[in-house]
């Protein structure tokens, strides 16, 4: 019996996996920064401070919290993808830079943003191709 790394079940599992993430990282990073960054290491709190005011830090929670519903829901995933692919970037930079220790959450963000990257190439191809 052949694995199909595009099974139907897997994707599904892993595109409401990263959908609840992404929901509950937007939405407790916007709790936490209206209760003065509470629970919030200590490392991060002056950078994620510095977003807040520059506007930027609502910017990422709000595209967390919509691309998690999309997830969630399976509304138009690849696009939801597209939205959360450039958070996923800056999340790598910003845990390896600012807070190594929390290099895990990089890791499995990453893998499974990955994985559906794969998962959803075919809507992808037209982008990469040269007309």
């Amino acid at each position: 019996m052949k694995f199909n790394f595009r099974n139907r079940y897997l994707v599904i599992t892993i595109r409401v996996l990263l959908g609840l993430m992404f929901l509950f990282s937007g939405v407790s990073g916007i709790l936490a920064a209206s209760n003065g960054m509470q629970g919030v290491p200590e490392v991060m709190v002056i950078s994620q401070w510095q977003l807040w005011d520059m506007g930027i830090f609502q910017l990422i929670k709000i595209t967390e919290i919509v691309a998690g519903i999309m997830f969630i829901t399976g509304f138009l995933p690849a696009l939801a993808l597209l939205f959360v692919s450039p958070i996923c970037v800056g999340l790598i930079a910003y845990d390896l830079s600012v807070a190594p220790d929390y290099s895990a959450s990089f890791v499995v963000i990453s893998v499974m943003t990955a994985y559906l990257g794969y998962a959803y190439w075919d809507k992808y191809k037209a982008i990469f191709q040269r007309q």
